[in-house]
């Protein structure tokens, strides 16, 4: 039999892909799972049953992971659409069933490392069985808020690294919110495209130029999430694979560099490092790498060659009062001035001065005391 060889100049043939929705509490992301074609849902987070009349697909209740670990391509013949709510209850889940083998769990309890990454292979090794049924896959999530400064960021209540590795998977990805309409009404709206205050990603050409798509009332529109979907496949499969294949790796590099920015400690850092381990033929990998290197040189992260990992910068521990008072001395001694002395340190006080530093400062300003009267 001849291989099915589809030219880099062909558009591919997507049947079945991942859409990724999360959203703030109470705006009904179940309700809208049940709104994609003949939808089957995987209830992990136990709420199906508050969507009452709009629950328009059949329900797995999920009490443990054996309950759909085995499921087979005929258990699912019926439906078209596999929504799992949520994709966070759906990890723990996993999570909760390997810790059942005593060799997974460590002393205090907690699952080892090496059974995390069992839990995450079995997650996407599950999710691609699902794809390989032609069915396609939506994930609910909660959305999480977080601070970064003075902005708010939204995003899946997941950690790091599943959050990273999830937002690769999904062909797209979008918060869903409300917003205030020139009427004053509150109205829901789904975002796919990115922004610093949210996650998105937007393979599927949803959306516009603006990437919102607006939420109608289901009870109306019983098939809004089937047609959005309907609305992707059709977008991409008019590209070509290497136009697709260009389009995800952009998307995954600004991603990569949001996420880069919104690290705070060491701990971030390692997480995105590890997403890149199974990355390096990745079309931007050395750019993901210098992201993670300029973000650690804005935090004072050290990087620790031996471990391999980074570490937080140590405590600051600046100069005391009596020491900043026996600086000003010596700086009024030699003919400077405070503001002077700052300006050449790079400082706004003295009492930014490392202590431990505090005769290097000296030696430098006696340098610069001398240039000051040569010049004089």
């Amino acid at each position: 039999m001849s291989l099915n060889i589809i030219p880099a100049d062909q558009a591919l043939n997507i049947s079945a892909i991942i859409t990724y929705i999360y959203a703030d509490p109470g705006l009904g992301k179940t309700s809208l799972g049940f709104t994609a074609d003949n939808a089957i849902s995987f209830d992990f987070d136990r709420g199906a049953h508050r969507t009452g009349e709009l629950r328009r697909g059949a329900v797995i209740p999920v009490q443990q992971w054996s309950d759909i670990e085995n499921i087979k391509e005929h258990d699912l013949a019926p439906f078209n659409t596999v929504v799992i709510d949520t994709v966070g209850a759906m990890l723990e889940c996993i999570k909760t069933h390997l810790l059942k083998t005593l060799t997974n769990r460590q002393s205090d309890g907690a699952l080892k490392l090496k059974a995390q990454g069992l839990a995450n292979m079995k997650f996407k090794q599950y999710i691609n069985t699902l794809l390989s049924f032609g069915k396609d896959v939506v994930f609910i999530a909660h959305a999480s808020e977080d601070q970064n400064g003075d902005q708010v960021i939204y995003r899946p209540e997941l950690g790091g690294k599943n959050r990273n590795e999830l937002y690769r998977i999904a062909d797209m990805m979008g918060y869903m919110t409300t917003v205030t309409t020139g009427e004053g009404k509150n109205t829901r709206v789904i975002n796919f495209k990115p922004s610093p205050t949210h996650h998105a990603k937007n393979s599927g050409g949803l959306g516009g130029e603006t990437g919102e798509v607006w939420v109608p009332d289901l009870k109306e529109n019983p098939n809004f999430l089937a047609g959005l979907i309907k609305d992707a496949k059709t977008h991409i499969n008019m590209l070509t694979p290497a136009q697709l294949a260009n389009i995800k790796a952009q998307d995954e590099l600004n991603n990569f560099i949001q996420s880069c920015n919104e690290a705070l400690y060491a701990s971030d850092l390692n997480q995105l490092t590890e997403t890149l381990k199974n990355d390096e033929g990745h079309l931007y990998y050395n750019n993901m790498r210098q992201a993670i290197v300029a973000r650690a040189k804005e935090l004072g992260c050290i990087a620790n060659k031996e471990k391999k990992s980074w570490e937080n910068p140590p405590e600051f521990n600046g100069i005391t009062d009596v020491q900043r008072d026996e600086l000003q001395a010596f700086i009024d001694e030699r003919g400077l001035d405070v503001k002077t002395v700052c300006e050449h340190l790079g400082i706004d006080a003295l009492t930014q001065i490392e202590s431990a530093n505090l005769q290097e400062v000296k030696n430098e300003l006696e340098i610069l005391a001398k240039s000051e009267m040569a010049t004089a």
